[in-house]
């Protein structure tokens, strides 16, 4: 009887335990969450990346982030890139024990971009984006365009996502190239829609969904600015391999002008 006793005492002593560390990781969750997203979000810009608040419901399987802020590369007078006034996130909660994991909704509201031009005539969002799309290391050939693998990469480790539907409202767009001569002015940008991130691949890693979010951001940014009188002082770069198709399509063309690029990005 009295190993019972010890036994229980024990098993008590280890749920107390295991209930204090169940509390204080749900305490200071939000403070992980926004911690990680700053983290991951600087190594795959390759600039300062900051959220002033992230609120996360277990019960409801929501993530709310308040003021998400890219910084500038160096060489930019302006402190931000891309001010994103809010996102939510909503998690199909029957996937959480699983992989993939599904997340039912990204929805980006009230985005301001500053579109700005350097010296030397790249813009800041250019420069972001190459960051995002090939990351450092990634086997390069001669003329510094990406080399193809020779054989299938094995699957990255740690817990990959499928993105049902990724949403921005429309926002603006502040576009400076006063430093090679042009003039500046704001314009409208697009909101746009992508479906299905991930799906074909099994699942997509968190730096991949991140190249996704940036890529689009920036094709939005092509379209916007092939709409006004600055697009020859940015050029045909801003938008990427599928510049040219959007700005023909307009935001409507977001998803198919992206189509081959996000399977590249996401090892299709």
């Amino acid at each position: 009887m009295r190993w019972q006793r010890v036994t229980l005492i024990a098993a008590a002593g280890a749920l107390a335990v295991v209930a204090v560390v169940a509390v204080l990781t749900y305490g200071h969750l939000d403070a992980i969450v926004k911690e990680e997203i700053e983290r991951r979000g600087s190594a795959l810009t390759q600039t300062a990346v900051h959220v002033d608040s992230v609120s996360v419901s277990l019960r409801d399987g929501t993530v709310s982030l308040e003021n998400l802020s890219v910084a500038n590369p160096p060489g930019f007078t302006t402190p931000y890139a891309f001010e994103l006034g809010g996102i939510t996130v909503r998690i199909a909660l029957h996937s959480l024990l699983f992989d993939p994991l599904v997340i039912e909704e990204i929805r980006i509201e009230a985005p301001r971009v500053t579109c700005e031009l350097a010296q030397g005539g790249k813009s800041n969002i250019e420069r972001i984006r190459h960051a995002a799309e090939h990351p450092p290391g990634e086997p390069r050939s001669r003329d510094g365009t990406p080399a193809p693998p020779r054989e299938k990469a094995p699957s990255a480790p740690g817990r990959r996502l499928i993105i049902q539907l990724l949403s921005m409202r429309e926002g603006e767009v502040h576009v400076d190239a006063r430093a090679v001569g042009g003039p500046e002015g704001i314009e409208s940008l697009p909101g746009f829609e992508l479906t299905d991130i991930g799906v074909k691949q099994g699942g997509a890693t968190p730096a991949q969904v991140g190249r996704v979010v940036i890529t689009a951001l920036a094709r939005d940014v092509a379209v916007a600015v092939a709409a006004s009188q600055l697009e020859r002082y940015i050029g045909k770069a801003l938008g990427g391999q599928a510049g040219d198709l959007l700005k023909k399509g307009g935001a409507g063309a977001i998803g198919k002008g992206l189509g081959d690029v996000l399977d590249q990005l996401l090892g299709q």
